[in-house]
């Protein structure tokens, strides 16, 4: 049996139960999933400032946990506190963006990104070329729609998110769509429907890929670009 923590980076737990039950539809028979959010965070994660905010906390609850579980996922698509969280753990830890937008870049020559807002598309053309895979970005594109407010009228969040992908598709040569947010879980099967090129909703994404991780017992590597803060490390290291 493997076991996943799943936390929401977020000051609300109004996400967990509805996670909880669409990573248990997804998961592997052997998976067991826990969802979990901070006690105190942000209503979400849409600014450096907002992501600054939610990675201690993250990594706090990581590092109470270390031992329980085969693996954390880190339920937002900023990724935030991920690679700190490597660092203070012996098993896998992965985030929805960085999985999503490199599994994209396996299914088509560029992928598109449909984001939450300008400062996520500004944003991302940062963390692509940090991730080495700015030659396969074809860019994003904002829908424009808070966090908070993707469900509100789920059917205009559809539409928004099909223009944008519409516009990254035919203008900028996108083969592959991802979507920017994990909140828009529960609207991919609708726009992949909508689509002829494949649709990449990066919750599902992340837990597969951890799943695999674990099922391989593969996890990050300490030699340089991860190490042990507890540990001290040796001059020249």
């Amino acid at each position: 049996m493997k076991k996943i923590l799943a936390i929401n980076p977020v000051g609300t737990d109004i996400w967990d139960e509805s996670d909880y039950s669409y990573f248990k539809k997804h998961a592997s028979g052997d998976t067991e999933v826990e969802v979990v959010s901070l006690k105190d965070g942000p209503e979400s994660v849409e600014s450096y400032y907002l992501e600054a905010y939610a990675s201690p906390r993250v990594l706090d609850i990581i590092k109470n946990a270390d031992g329980r579980y085969d693996g954390f996922l880190v339920n937002c698509f900023a990724d935030p506190g991920v690679r700190a969280a490597r660092e203070i753990t012996d098993v896998p830890v992965i985030g929805p963006g960085e999985a999503s937008m490199l599994t994209a870049s396996m299914l088509g020559h560029k992928f598109g990104v449909a984001a939450i807002n300008k400062k996520q598309v500004t944003a991302l053309e940062i963390k692509v070329m940090e991730m080495g895979i700015i030659q396969r970005f074809a860019g994003a594109r904002a829908v424009n729609i808070g966090v908070s407010s993707l469900l509100d009228a789920p059917q205009e969040t559809v539409e928004e998110v099909i223009k944008a992908a519409d516009f990254l598709i035919g203008e900028r040569g996108a083969e592959v769509i991802v979507l920017g947010c994990t909140g828009m879980a529960y609207l991919a099967e609708e726009i992949k429907k909508r689509l002829t090129v494949p649709v990449i909703e990066p919750a599902l994404t992340a837990l597969k890929l951890l799943e695999t991780l674990i099922d391989m017992g593969l996890t990050h590597s300490k030699e340089a670009l991860y190490s042990n803060p507890f540990k001290k490390q040796k001059e020249g290291d």
